[in-house]
């Protein structure tokens, strides 16, 4: 099978820059998270509304590790990659790299570990498998020993 990445552009906004001309860091959370919703439509063919109001299932953030190598400065275009790095039974783990353009080297590098929940009751579920299907084409292989 052949590996998937998801990936969008955009562009730094005024908004986004603080004092230092630079992105604050919870942009870089936000920037993650649209991103984040933007896969589904990809993946599985439904808006994030409809995953969650449609199918009642949520995804929140349980653990995040990230590392900030590069500042964004108003106007660059920010490249968010999406892998999935592994998939559980009631929760699954995404790495987002953030680029500048088309450079290789990340700037921002997080990894997400995001729950599976119903959202009537906010109580932990299994993955519904037509969802672990759709992430199996994102997964990256892992290292050979």
């Amino acid at each position: 099978m052949t590996h998937r990445r998801f990936v969008k552009h955009t562009k730094v906004r005024f908004g986004e820059i603080d004092h230092a001309g630079v992105m604050y860091y919870p942009a870089f959370f936000d920037r993650m998270h649209r991103a984040f919703e933007d896969f589904w439509e990809e993946a599985i063919g439904k808006t994030y509304a409809q995953v969650l109001d449609g199918d009642g299932i949520g995804f929140p953030v349980v653990d995040v590790h990230s590392s900030f190598c590069a500042p964004f400065r108003l106007g660059d275009i920010m490249r968010v990659e999406i892998d999935a790095l592994r998939i559980g039974t009631r929760s699954f783990t995404f790495r987002y790299r953030l680029f500048e353009g088309d450079r290789p080297e990340p700037r921002t590098v997080a990894e997400i570990v995001s729950g599976v929940i119903t959202m009537g009751d906010f109580k932990p579920v299994p993955l519904p498998d037509a969802y672990r299907r759709a992430l199996q084409p994102y997964l990256l292989a892992a290292p050979a020993l």
